[in-house]
């Protein structure tokens, strides 16, 4: 088996969190995959400005009721949480989400992505444990509510996730407040979520990609991969602005850019790019010491060692990358408004990057029908980072012929193909 980057024993379209951390599984596995990503290196990709927050309670898939409702009613608002811009090749993609909004299949898919979630935060843990400076902590997270209706369905939310064993504790505004002393006055409650985690999204790219080279692996960035040549059920050829390769294992983990591969594979795969935005802070002391979820505005404020960033939105705009200032200034406004001591004077960076969205909100993990030596890792939306560690097991069972722990059937890349 060839250890040359031309000819791969696994060649990983994708460098982001899914595409490293398979990388670092599968060489600690004995193979020498080689990475290819679109950026200049490897903290350009969307994981670099993720939350940064390893969340099992917070587990319900992207296509819910409220996600429809919110969508419709707020499409021409410009600072909504949620948007879409209407086009035709967004039909079939809001068609298939809105049937995955139904509640039973909203209670399957939160299950499942719970169990995946719980998986990975303990394979985050392990990752931790061997030495990787991920900045992984455990410091719980707080869920603060503005309305009545809000905290009502907080709290119910809550007494459900404590029957299937997740801890929480609901919180009157003065509670919460007293938990964490950086809360305005505007909340009206809070639940608190104690095993609830975080890390440093920069520093663990940083640290995985740095692991995965010392076990065996080679990260190739600014190497972009447009084109696949297949004989019969097998791909013999990316194409890729470095010339062709010829690998004996395809990995396609590169996020909103799914789609084009899997049209050129002959495998169409419904990923929507949605646009979320962060805004760094200069870190104060008034910042929360726990990241807080700010429920009506779907924003999150992670304190990390040197900043304080503030993140959320979601905009169905495929692969445009234009800056969306009103977007950008609704999630700072949400932090303003939450949060003591918020002032654009603190301001450091604004950033947006594009997820990856499957239209039922679960990851497309696993072999198509087929193709025999491609498997799909993409489409985690705004949980990327979290699930990579579990991810990139189920991927190097695949490839390396073990049991996978979990069942594959409800993030098959095929399920969508009668759709």
């Amino acid at each position: 088996m060839s250890s040359d980057w031309r000819s791969p024993q696994v060649a990983i379209v994708g460098g982001g969190s899914i595409g490293l951390v398979t990388a670092l599984e599968l060489a600690r596995r004995g193979l020498k995959p080689v990475v290819f990503e679109r950026a200049g290196d490897v903290l350009g990709s969307c994981s670099a400005g993720s939350a940064g927050l390893l969340s099992p309670a917070h587990s319900a898939p992207l296509a819910t009721p409220s996600a429809v409702r919110e969508g419709i009613k707020h499409m021409t608002r410009k600072d909504s949480p949620f948007s879409m811009r209407p086009r035709p090749a967004l039909i079939p993609w809001l068609l298939r989400f809105m049937s995955a909004a139904r509640s039973k299949n909203v209670r399957a898919g939160t299950a499942v992505l719970r169990e995946f979630s719980l998986t990975s935060l303990e394979l985050h843990e392990q990752l931790a444990a061997d030495g990787l400076d991920t900045a992984m902590s455990a410091r719980g997270a707080l869920n603060v509510y503005e309305t009545d209706r809000a905290y009502a369905a907080g709290k119910t939310e809550a007494k459900a996730l404590g029957a299937v064993g997740i801890e929480s504790k609901v919180l009157t505004a003065k509670e919460a407040r007293e938990l964490e002393p950086a809360l305005a006055d505007g909340i009206v409650g809070g639940v608190f979520y104690p095993d609830e985690a975080q890390c440093e999204p920069e520093r663990f790219l940083a640290a995985v990609a740095e692991a995965a080279v010392a076990a065996g692996a080679s990260i190739r960035t600014k190497a972009e991969v447009f084109g696949v040549s297949r004989n019969g059920d097998h791909v013999e050829v990316l194409e890729t602005s470095d010339g062709d390769v010829t690998p004996e294992q395809v990995v396609i983990a590169n996020g909103a850019w799914t789609a084009q591969l899997g049209k050129a594979l002959g495998r169409p795969i419904p990923i929507e790019g949605g646009k979320g935005y962060h805004v760094d802070l200069e870190r104060a002391d008034s910042d929360p010491a726990v990241p807080i979820y700010m429920q009506e505005a779907r924003c999150i404020a992670t304190p990390f060692e040197d900043r304080l960033r503030l993140s959320g939105t979601l905009q169905l705009t495929g692969l445009d990358m234009h800056l969306d200032r009103s977007r950008a200034m609704a999630t700072f406004e949400a932090g303003k408004r939450t949060l003591r001591g918020i002032d654009r004077s603190r301001v450091k960076d604004v950033w947006r990057g594009i997820r990856p969205c499957a239209p039922d909100g679960l990851p497309i993990i696993g072999r198509p029908k087929g193709i025999d030596n491609v498997v799909f890792a993409t489409g985690h939306a705004m949980k990327g980072l979290h699930l990579a560690p579990a991810t990139a097991h189920l991927v190097a069972d695949l490839l390396t012929g073990r049991q996978p722990k979990h069942d594959l059937r409800p993030f098959s890349p095929d399920r969508f193909r009668l759709l």
